[in-house]
């Protein structure tokens, strides 16, 4: 530990910074939680919702400059970090997936159509057709090609930072600010914060969906009472995979949970298609798909429209607030690979890969709904999502079977978020990017990002920490506009060199 604290190579106020945000977090949701979740949700709808327009223009703009950057000739050349293993494209891509949408792609990909569906987009009637077709693609639009182009931005910006710079440390703030006078330390730390607090406000969300799903779907199978003792047993038990995933590193840990990820989540969802509804789920799939694509332009820019106000913007506030995070992640796995190929693999890859949870999965819930079998809108709307997932499975054949892979998978995409995260922060804190993170700080890290977020779930405190992550993305906003700029300046380089 004293080596640690001695290290030159680590950025010891990039330890100290979650720790005092994490404290600083709980304390502000413990003095009064209800409070805490009206007054953040307050700055939350004065703040972003006025800079609407900014936020739809700038996802769509990010997503056609992305496409743009990755055809020139410079986006063929290699990524080089110094310490940093290679990845097969299945590893990869096996990676890049269940860093980004974690359980909460299980939690939300059965029911969201549902949830769109009572939103009533653009005030459609329940006897419009239009309302069936807008509920079903809105959810693959809102976790589509805007979204994974925000998380690839970040990537990107650094892929051609490593190109002029190949030791710079991996961090916004570090490929953003070059000079150290004091204006530009204070700049920098405040980058680094709001990107940290984006990062733990990430990880108290991500704990605030899945524990209670796969402590619903557990207490079921092994006739457990479900109370928060037994999420804690839960909670201790993904600790204890996560660390020992990350203290072995990228290659060891972090590649193997995600590949056994990726084949019990292809299992999983094979399983369903073929023992469910397949015709129904290949129909529903084809026709939300040619839907969103031919609205895509009008779902783009909808900021006089109430719905787009409250989900369009808020989701892309929420890719804005976690890309910093993915972005970090996604330049440290993909060592060897073309700028082009990380960002076209981020976002068509992981595009498709979160639309076939939204194929099989929603159009599951849509063929139940359909054929009379469960009243899907009016369940969500007294009902948590977990009481009707374990409701959905068990409707199906083989259902104990299903029951517990579901609950494995969402462990296992829990520890494979968490894995990557504590990974991050310890690369933020560390000052070179040829320098692989200690382990004894990947372990810190580890700790922080579980302790918050388990007193947060014992305060039911879970709703203030989703305004908190979607309230850091306002001042993100600007950063990426300079990252953007940063990227252009930096192309230009190496098209003049």
């Amino acid at each position: 530990m004293n080596n640690l604290f001695n290290n030159k190579d680590i950025n010891l106020s990039l330890i100290g910074i979650p720790i005092l945000l994490s404290i600083s977090i709980c304390l502000y949701v413990f003095s009064d939680v209800t409070q805490s979740i009206k007054v953040l949700k307050s700055i939350y709808e004065n703040a972003a919702l006025q800079l609407e327009n900014v936020f739809e223009i700038g996802g769509f703009l990010i997503f056609v400059f992305l496409v743009l950057i990755s055809l020139m000739p410079t986006a063929s050349k290699k990524i080089n970090i110094a310490d940093r293993p290679k990845f097969n494209n299945i590893a990869w891509c096996g990676m890049m997936f269940a860093a980004g949408m974690g359980a909460s792609i299980l939690f939300l990909s059965p029911l969201e159509w549902a949830h769109t569906y009572n939103a009533s987009p653009f005030l459609l009637e329940s006897s419009d057709p239009l309302l069936s077709k807008y509920s079903q693609s809105y959810p693959l639009f809102h976790w589509g090609f805007i979204g994974w182009a925000i998380f690839a931005l970040p990537a990107a910006a650094f892929a051609f930072g490593l190109l002029n710079k190949s030791d710079m440390p991996l961090t916004i703030s570090a490929l953003l600010i070059k000079e150290s006078t004091p204006i530009k330390k204070i700049i920098k730390v405040l980058i680094d914060m709001t990107c940290i607090l984006a990062i733990l406000a990430g990880a108290g969300v991500g704990m605030g969906v899945a524990f209670p799903m796969i402590a619903e779907l557990l207490s079921y199978l092994f006739g457990f009472s479900n109370n928060y003792l037994f999420e804690l047993f839960i909670l201790l038990i993904c600790l204890s995979i996560f660390s020992t995933s990350v203290y072995l590193g990228l290659s060891q840990g972090i590649k193997r949970l995600s590949n056994i990820n990726i084949f019990l989540v292809s299992a999983l969802l094979l399983t369903v298609f073929i023992v469910g509804p397949t015709a129904f789920i290949i129909k529903n799939a084809l026709s939300s798909s040619a839907f969103m694509i031919t609205q895509f332009i009008e779902m783009s820019f909808q900021s006089t429209s109430k719905f787009a106000q409250s989900w369009t913007v808020f989701y892309w506030a929420w890719w804005m607030a976690l890309a910093p995070f993915i972005g970090t992640f996604l330049i440290q796995i993909s060592n060897g690979k073309t700028i082009r190929q990380l960002i076209l693999g981020t976002i068509f890859i992981g595009s498709f890969a979160s639309f076939m949870h939204f194929y099989v999965l929603g159009g599951l819930t849509s063929f139940f709904f359909e054929e009379g079998i469960m009243d899907v809108p009016s369940l969500v709307k007294n009902n948590p999502n977990e009481v009707i997932i374990l409701q959905m499975l068990k409707e199906l054949p083989l259902s104990s079977i299903l029951i517990g892979m579901y609950a494995l998978i969402a462990i296992i995409f829990v520890c494979t978020t968490y894995d990557s995260c504590s990974y991050v922060l310890a690369s933020i804190a560390t000052n070179k990017s040829s320098k692989q993170p200690p382990k004894v700080l990947r372990l810190i890290f580890a700790g922080i990002l579980v302790i918050q977020p388990g007193i947060i779930m014992f305060l039911e405190g879970i709703d203030s920490i989703k305004y908190i992550l979607v309230i850091s993305s306002i001042p993100l906003l600007f950063v990426f506009i300079v990252l953007i700029l940063n990227m252009i300046v930096n192309v230009y380089r190496n098209q003049i060199s």
